[in-house]
């Protein structure tokens, strides 16, 4: 694959250029911005073994009603709201830090790696939907079906008992203060340069997809959207298919995620032990659910 990919790229370079432009800007101005505050506080937070203090407070609502941990639900409440793939990268922070069993891990991995609010009401309904009146129940459509995903999760693991808690692990502590915060700033860094590079590369593929020849080019906007969904939003709203399909195809799309957001987990998933597998089968329900609901509503909102 890496051969035929670099061939592609001597011979359509003013393509691949355009392509990597597009991957860039997407991670300079949406995703820098956006996760690395959140990743180097919670890095600092996670340090400071604090995340349970902040959690303590609604640590029954996440036992009771969710089946999580306070840890585990500050990693749920980060992963739906700050976007990919904060997080699977907490989740395996928070397991290789033994704040949280295998057990939850692997359950948090299903449905606690979401789409941000952001990325939903501006790229998913100004620029694909085009319709600023979508918003409610696009997001109430697609936070719907990841809070559903977990509960087909939880009957199937059968987690209705409060989590145990975790033997606490010996870890070294900070000099100080200064210190964990550098550390947090560095690792923060390495992890979103990491992403990055996933995301210009898939840039990349999802340009030679909207390429294919026919009859494989009718299918092209939809393998665009599971590549990389930036790129698949914006092929798919080009399209001329009725609204209804747009609608159900894009928060579909949108809730898988893409294999983008696939290789991205996978990075911040390395020596953590966590399978990928555990988020593929989360991701591909979400998905299922996500179209059902659309269908179920999209004749009554486009």
């Amino acid at each position: 694959m890496i051969p035929a990919l670099l061939f592609y790229m001597l011979l359509f370079p003013k393509k691949v250029l355009a392509d990597s432009l597009a991957g860039l800007n997407l991670w300079f101005h949406t995703v820098l911005p956006s996760l690395l505050p959140f990743m180097i506080l919670s890095n600092v937070l996670i340090g400071a073994d604090a995340v349970a203090v902040l959690m303590r407070p609604f640590s029954g609502f996440f036992r009771r009603c969710l089946g999580l941990s306070p840890e585990g639900g500050y990693v749920w409440l980060l992963g739906l709201f700050c976007g990919f793939p904060m997080g699977a990268r907490l989740t395996g922070t928070m397991y290789q830090e033994k704040k949280i069993s295998r057990e939850e891990a692997d359950y948090l991995l299903t449905f606690a790696n979401q789409s941000s609010p952001m990325f939903l009401s501006t790229y998913v309904v100004l620029h694909g939907l085009g319709d600023s009146s979508l918003t409610l129940p696009v997001m109430a459509v697609f936070y719907s079906s990841a809070l559903l995903t977990g509960f087909v999760f939880r009957v199937g693991a059968g987690r209705f008992h409060l989590p145990p808690a975790v033997p606490k692990k010996e870890a070294p502590r900070q000099t100080s203060y200064g210190n964990l915060l550098d550390t947090s700033i560095m690792n923060g860094f390495e992890v979103i340069t990491r992403l990055g590079g996933y995301i210009i590369l898939f840039s990349i593929l999802a340009g030679i997809v909207m390429q294919l020849p026919s009859p494989l080019r009718t299918a092209a906007p939809f393998l665009s959207g599971m590549t990389e969904i930036t790129t698949g939003i914006h092929t798919i709203s080009g399209t001329a298919l009725p609204a209804q399909v747009k609608f159900t195809a894009i928060v579909a799309c949108t809730a898988f995620g893409g294999l983008s957001t696939v290789a991205q987990t996978s990075c911040m998933l390395n020596g953590t032990g966590l399978s990928i597998f555990t988020y593929l089968k989360g991701k591909a329900v979400n998905a299922m659910i996500a179209g059902l609901l659309c269908l179920a509503v999209a004749g009554l909102l486009v």
